[in-house]
């Protein structure tokens, strides 16, 4: 069963953003070290700032992408909106027409 993660902010959850960040941060490490392995992750919105260096957790993105082929998918209106398409160093620049097939290819989208 292939299933991708929809991530759309750069937190998780919205009532303190410094412990999103942190929830955000231990999430991506601990699907690093899961067994099972999205297909695809799918970042828009505020999620996309996950892609650049400085998030804490960028080394783990690295793992996934490189060490267990997980496609991470960035938005590119959404880079485009925030100035940062020239600054992500992981992921790979989307539109939105391969975003809606890769979900609807997935038997399961879960988003964070």
């Amino acid at each position: 069963m292939s299933f991708t993660y929809f991530v759309s902010s750069d937190t998780i959850g919205h009532q303190d953003p410094e412990l999103g960040k942190r929830l955000m941060h231990s999430f991506f490490l601990k699907l690093a070290e899961a067994v099972e392995k999205p297909s695809h992750i799918v970042f828009l919105e505020k999620g996309v700032h996950l892609l650049l260096p400085e998030f804490t957790a960028f080394d783990a993105l690295e793992i996934l992408e490189r060490d267990w082929g997980v496609t991470l998918l960035a938005c590119v209106t959404c880079l485009d909106y925030y100035g940062i398409k020239d600054k992500i160093k992981v992921g790979k620049v989307s539109t939105m027409s391969e975003i809606i097939a890769v979900m609807h290819e997935s038997d399961k989208v879960i988003h964070i």
